[in-house]
């Protein structure tokens, strides 16, 4: 479980950092509708890393809690 809330945060970086380099081509787009789709698919990986990571720390509190209380 925790391993795969640290491959959900780790993912979270890898594409966060890829959107965050692909912006400034959005103003010289060399490659056309191609960078679109390629940006849409980064945004999609992220939302998706992103509630995989929520849903893995709830889990791990609820397990937590359960263990210790």
């Amino acid at each position: 479980m925790i391993m795969k809330l640290s491959y959900s945060i780790i993912g979270m970086a890898i594409t966060g950092a890829l959107l965050i380099i692909s912006i400034p081509f959005l103003f010289n787009n060399p490659i056309g509708n191609i960078l679109y789709f390629i940006i849409a698919i980064l945004a999609a990986a992220l939302i998706f890393f992103t509630v995989t990571s929520i849903r893995t720390r709830r889990k791990l509190d609820e397990e937590f809690k359960q263990k210790f209380h």
